[in-house]
């Protein structure tokens, strides 16, 4: 044998160091308790897993974005002209938008007040939108 395989065996075969706990008896089985089933053990141990209804929670915000569709860059570039444009001209527009809230898209009518783009967030008359949860921007006609 040569060198290393027998480097190999010495370091890797070595039990000695566990020779305490090699011939310990087996685990004493309560009779008064059945034994945890090993799902139970292991969420005893997740994360988050002492929140309750923290996994509730996750569930119904995924259904309410389950409806949300997202938007092209091509839309993106559009919808940021558009706002633009209504930033420096006063005109009533009709604004399809993805509401966080009720996982649905709504439509609401009126005049840009405010634009914050390091936010991200457009400010009409009495609503706050996420600019990337606009899907259109429509001209109202009078």
């Amino acid at each position: 044998m040569d060198e290393k395989r027998l480097i190999e065996q010495k370091i890797f075969n070595d039990t000695s160091a566990y020779n305490d706990i090699m011939n310990v008896p087996p685990y004493h089985q309560s009779k008064r308790h059945l034994p945890m089933n090993q799902l139970d053990r292991a969420f005893q141990f997740a994360p988050f897993g002492a929140l309750e209804g923290f996994n509730d929670l996750i569930q119904e915000k995924t259904e309410l974005y389950a409806r949300k569709k997202y938007t092209t860059s091509e839309t993106e570039l559009t919808i940021e002209r558009q706002l633009k444009y209504l930033q420096a001209h006063s005109l009533k527009v009709d604004v399809n938008y993805f509401n966080d809230e009720s996982g649905y898209y709504e439509h609401f009518k009126g005049y840009l007040k405010s634009l914050d783009w390091k936010k991200g967030r457009a400010d009409f008359d009495e609503l706050s939108v996420a600019i990337l949860n606009i899907r259109s921007i429509k001209l109202v006609q009078k």
